[in-house]
């Protein structure tokens, strides 16, 4: 059965969605003790980066270049605000219309801060093919990218989309899309692989906490009406 805003999510529901939310904040907690005492995939971060620089071209630089500028905060913001006013003139409830933006918002903060308390260098500015400012863990480009667009296409699945393969589809496509905005970071030489990991992974977390949460939220106090509304 496809997953529905105006139904409360399941039992089950709510048992995967804890599970892969803890997965992910113990994945980010795992490569953060790396930082501190070595190994693990930070091991592998230097023999990666030579890997993308040494098999960068032009072209792909400019790709990456166009993506990590669609995959930064403003301009996932402006999407996400488009998305939420959509769905809210659509009669889906405000709560569940703007949690792309809300976990958008909230990863982006939490990104920030983690950048701030680690402050780990990034690679040497000679591989640097864009100009950067922030400390490198976690990459903030994959923790937006990946709370932004996993949060926008779990919204989307379970509100606009009526069979299961509709749904498999959006959400395969945020996967998708927060990848490639990560893995245009590493073409870039501006972030180690580890930076983008656990940028992917918190960024996924918060996505899939806010999501669930306001379906459960907005399903509970009943799914707002309006001209439009899908369920009319």
């Amino acid at each position: 059965m496809p997953l529905r805003a105006d139904v409360r999510p399941s039992k089950l529901t709510l048992a995967v969605a804890g599970t892969l939310v803890a997965l992910n904040l113990l994945l980010f907690v795992l490569i953060a003790e790396d930082l501190l005492e070595g190994g693990g995939l930070i091991s592998h971060d230097e023999a990666v980066l030579h890997w993308f620089v040494d098999h960068r071209t032009d072209r792909l630089i400019h790709a990456a270049k166009l993506i990590s500028r669609f995959g930064g905060f403003v301009s996932l913001a402006i999407v996400a605000l488009l998305i939420g006013s959509w769905l809210w003139r659509r009669g889906w409830h405000v709560g569940l219309a703007i949690a792309p933006l809300t976990s958008l918002v909230l990863a982006s903060l939490a990104s920030t801060t983690a950048k701030t308390l680690f402050d780990r260098p990034r690679p040497p500015v000679t591989v640097h093919a864009t100009t950067v400012t922030l400390a490198a863990f976690p990459s903030g480009h994959a923790t937006d990218a990946a709370a932004f667009f996993l949060a926008a296409s779990l919204t989307l699945a379970i509100t606009i989309a009526r069979r299961r393969s509709t749904q498999v589809l959006l959400i395969g496509s945020g996967v998708l899309l927060a990848t490639v905005v990560g893995l245009s970071r590493l073409v870039l030489g501006v972030h180690w692989l580890s930076d983008v990991v656990a940028g992917w992974a918190l960024g996924a977390a918060f996505a899939i906490t806010v999501v669930v949460t306001a379906w459960s939220l907005t399903t509970r106090h009943g799914p707002a009406t309006g001209a439009g509304d899908p369920q009319s």
